[in-house]
């Protein structure tokens, strides 16, 4: 217990020394209310698969999360479906089907203009996450495919040319997967605070004893290492099973307490890792329940509005 009391105090006294950025310019227009953090959010397979409903969760989300494949267009009706549920869209963006070097030389500058011409139209912020976890080895762009160098290269083209194309209305998420022996070093990786919004960070329950303090936050301490933007926890979730509630209240727990972090992304679905889906697990619901309905009560030091 003293050991994991010392680790906490020692991940507090890091954190707290960092000044957390407050977002971007995204030229709100009047009379659209936007969500804010702390942000409460779910990832969905599809746009078309809203959350459940606050009665369910005991609070409403106010971010969901979407997948879509580098290349397909942008869908006009997906994010306004999001917003008029009352949530921001993050898009998480993956090229499956092209290189971060052919990006980078300007192959897809039609393809990026065209997307961010359709959030330009919504007129509210949408995030966009590009690439995600690309300090592991199990995407065709992660670090042990592409180096450092071509990834940085093509997120920053990404973001050169879809910037003004949106009218300046895009969120950046830089995501990775909670680091892990073996997993490229994230200041390798990362385009320069001029280049992010937010610092999305994945981590799910892997193994007996995993918690915030153990799963994420050494992340967290390493993402310090180099900038002090904010972070949301942008995917995570627990097999349904005994561990479920316990990892969803050291989540919200260390959320909460954590300077800097300004919300979390549950994974509700089911994978090859296993079922994350809370409706299938009465107790995770229960503990999730409980949770959100506290969540952000506590004065936040960020407000990282889009």
């Amino acid at each position: 217990m003293r050991r994991h009391a010392i680790r906490a105090l020692a991940l507090a006294c890091l954190l707290s020394l960092a000044a957390c950025s407050a977002g971007t310019d995204t030229r709100k227009p009047a009379g659209v209310a936007q969500p804010h953090a702390p942000y409460l959010g779910l990832a969905a397979v599809s746009a078309r698969q809203l959350p459940p409903s606050a009665a369910q969760l005991g609070r409403r989300p106010n971010l969901v999360e979407v997948y879509r494949t580098f290349g397909e267009p942008f869908s006009a009706a997906h994010a306004p479906q999001i917003m008029a549920y009352g949530a921001l869209p993050l898009i998480q963006l993956n090229p499956y089907r092209t290189s971060l070097s052919a990006i980078a030389a300007g192959r897809d500058d039609g393809y990026l203009r065209r997307f961010a011409a359709g959030i330009r139209h919504l007129r509210y912020p949408v995030a966009i996450s590009f690439a995600a976890e690309a300090n592991g080895s199990w995407w065709p762009w992660s670090c042990s495919h592409a180096s450092g160098t071509v990834f940085i290269a093509a997120w920053r083209h990404i973001h050169d040319v879809m910037t003004p194309a949106s009218g300046n209305r895009i969120i950046w998420v830089w995501d990775v997967n909670r680091v892990f022996p073996g997993s490229c070093p994230l200041a390798a990786l990362w385009p320069g605070a001029g280049y992010v919004t937010w610092v999305g960070v994945d981590g799910y329950w892997r193994s007996p004893g995993d918690t915030f303090a153990t799963a994420l936050a050494p992340t967290i301490i390493e993402v310090r290492g180099f900038t002090s933007k904010p972070i949301l926890i942008a995917e995570t979730g627990a097999p349904k099973g005994p561990a479920a509630p316990g990892w969803i209240q050291s989540l919200f727990t260390g959320a909460e307490v954590t300077p800097g972090v300004i919300g979390v992304v549950w994974f509700d679905h089911q994978s090859a890792h296993g079922d994350y889906r809370l409706e299938d697990d009465p107790a995770a619901l229960a503990m999730f329940r409980r949770e959100a309905r506290s969540y952000g009560a506590s004065p936040r030091n960020v407000d990282p509005r889009p």
